[in-house]
């Protein structure tokens, strides 16, 4: 396959994984932050592949050769070196021109890259575990509590507070949605549980129904 096509499916393949990765968005409980993290990474990845395209590399032959014609140019008196030590000679003029072109090769993706790392830092500011991404998520307001309530969840509220009535967790959370304050709310979880005491079940329904009222209080 032509290098430049095989460089081109490379990207579209790490394109369409970010396509893949951003709408892991969508499914509740899928941080946001580290979502956008792995973007910049496959983004990152076809940044340094992409630049390969743009690299012009004349080949070695022709620069030893020229190397050559530089060098019997300026020592045009000099005899003809023996096979042995002509090879040996081409043979060091290769790795000077192959180290030539990583470092080029190094400094252009140095240059593209500068200050990346520090800005993903900054998108981190100072969260550095899976405990400070649930407080981003806590913080994180929502729109309505049906969308936001998983299944997994949804079975646990069932369970825990409506005591498996499906249709009392329907009504509740119909009541929930039309609430206008955490206040409000917390009496109608009350009014199916019978106690102000809150399980570990009801303190993440009321989580969830103060992400809804934040922009409210």
């Amino acid at each position: 396959m032509e290098f430049n096509a095989t460089i081109d499916l490379i990207i579209k393949d790490l394109n369409d994984a970010c396509q893949i990765i951003d709408d892991l968005k969508s499914y509740p409980g899928v941080p946001e932050i580290q979502v956008e993290l792995a973007k910049a990474k496959c983004k990152s990845a076809a940044d340094v592949i992409g630049l390969l395209k743009s690299i012009k590399q004349q080949p070695i032959e022709q620069k030893i050769e020229k190397a050559e014609e530089k060098k019997q140019a300026a020592k045009p008196s000099r005899s003809k070196l023996p096979p042995e030590e002509r090879e040996n000679k081409t043979e060091k003029v290769i790795a000077a021109l192959e180290t030539e072109k990583n470092q080029q090769l190094s400094s252009i993706i140095a240059d593209k890259f500068k200050g990346k790392s520090s800005s993903i830092n900054e998108q981190l500011g100072t969260f550095k575990g899976e405990d400070d991404v649930t407080e981003i998520m806590k913080l994180k307001p929502i729109q309505s509590l049906k969308a936001a309530i998983g299944l997994n969840d949804r079975f646990l509220f069932i369970r825990e507070i409506f005591n498996g009535d499906k249709e009392a967790y329907d009504q509740a959370i119909a009541k929930l949605e039309k609430s206008s304050s955490t206040d409000d709310a917390r009496a109608v979880i009350i009014s199916y549980t019978g106690s102000s005491e809150e399980n570990e079940a009801v303190k993440q329904l009321m989580d969830l129904v103060k992400r809804k009222h934040i922009p409210n209080e």
